[in-house]
């Protein structure tokens, strides 16, 4: 009997080590990591793009490539004179893309037209992994969108097909017989309504309700952009914003949320999008601190021209005034800057990318001295 109340302790015992190993791993359960990938959604090929995607960051996975547009009211053909060769150099996967305006039915359109790009791409050495139709169906139309896709997804052959899906199609009855026919779905959470172009606990909400309904693994769209709307009102995706929003992902995770694209791959002839640098940073969960150093420089002819440098990591906008210091005998603003006694104030200041430097002013004088913002 003592041997069997021994057995029986030691057995208690282990369940209690267990349990409250079992607690304790709870307590610290690692967050939740995500597959990173970003669209290229440029309309023209220049050189700044080129450069941005032979340095996309690690973190990021394959590119999403705008390849055709049906455009404006009649939706006009229009094919994107994609650098294929610059996308065969990188060596990542690539999706080719077509986007098509409005809600209205799709006859008259196939997906052979993005179809024979991504074929064109791989023929010439590109990871061509498939294809994406981005089109905001109306809700209401979703059935016959579903037709539509069946019809046109058994003539892909080899080639995956993902859509770009609205929060809105979740309140669907057609919603589950859609999601089954493509490989797989990108769910947009920005520019969904107006004037808003993106918060956290929308973009949240949206994507519970899209868990609930579906049950399938699905992707989150993602911005990095700003906007600005017909009466002028200035809409932007503020790192900090969608950080935090990637960060509560991460800790408190979705089921079925796969991974994260981005929207869209900035550079820099592009200055409303994020710079490489900065959504890098977001996806590493690292420090925005915005960190900017002023400095005068040499102009020639008693001229000392201030400088504003963004030496961190994040874009953001710059010092709203800069002070300085010393016999000032001549002091001016540039780029939104102006004057105000020994200090160079600016009502809204401009936006400067990570590594972009500004001149913001000049200034004459001796033992002239600038304090840091």
């Amino acid at each position: 009997m003592s041997s069997i109340r021994r057995c029986t302790w030691m057995s208690l015992g282990a369940l209690l080590l267990a349990l409250g190993l079992a607690c304790s791993r709870g307590d610290s359960r690692p967050s939740q990591e995500f597959v990173h990938e970003a669209y290229v959604w440029q309309r023209d090929w220049s050189p700044e793009l080129e450069q941005a995607i032979a340095d996309v960051p690690s973190e990021l996975g394959a590119l999403r490539v705008l390849a055709r547009e049906r455009s404006g009211p009649s939706r006009t053909p229009v094919d994107i004179a994609v650098d294929v060769e610059a996308l065969a150099r990188i060596g990542r996967e690539v999706v080719a893309v077509m986007r098509v305006d409005g809600t209205a039915p799709l006859e008259g359109i196939s997906l052979q037209e993005v179809a024979t790009h991504a074929r064109a791409w791989r023929a010439k050495g590109v990871r061509v992994r498939g294809i994406e139709l981005d089109h905001d169906c109306a809700t209401s139309a979703l059935p016959a969108y579903a037709d539509w896709l069946a019809r046109e997804r058994a003539a892909l052959g080899d080639l995956a097909l993902s859509l770009t899906a609205l929060p809105t199609w979740s309140t669907s009855p057609a919603l589950a017989r859609l999601v089954s026919i493509p490989d797989g779905i990108v769910l947009q959470v920005h520019a969904v309504r107006a004037p808003t172009l993106f918060t956290p606990d929308e973009a949240r909400s949206f994507i519970e309700a899209w868990s609930r309904t579906t049950r399938r693994p699905f992707h989150v769209a993602l911005p990095t952009y700003r906007v600005r709307l017909r009466d002028g009102t200035p809409l932007s995706a503020e790192p900090r914003e969608v950080a935090r929003f990637l960060a509560g992902l991460r800790e408190r995770p979705v089921e079925g949320v796969a991974g994260i694209i981005w929207f869209r791959l900035g550079h820099r002839g592009d200055p409303e999008a994020w710079s490489t640098s900065t959504l890098s940073a977001v996806v590493r969960g690292e420090s925005l601190d915005p960190r900017f150093l002023p400095r005068l420089v040499d102009a020639g002819g008693g001229t000392l021209d201030i400088v504003i440098e963004n030496t961190g990591r994040v874009d953001a906008p710059a010092p709203a005034s800069l002070t300085l210091s010393g016999n000032l005998e001549v002091l001016d603003g540039v780029g939104g800057y102006a004057p105000r006694g020994t200090s160079l104030v600016a009502r809204m200041p401009p936006r400067l990318r990570a590594g972009e430097r500004r001149v913001i002013g000049f200034v004459r004088g001796s033992e002239v001295a600038i304090a840091a913002p």
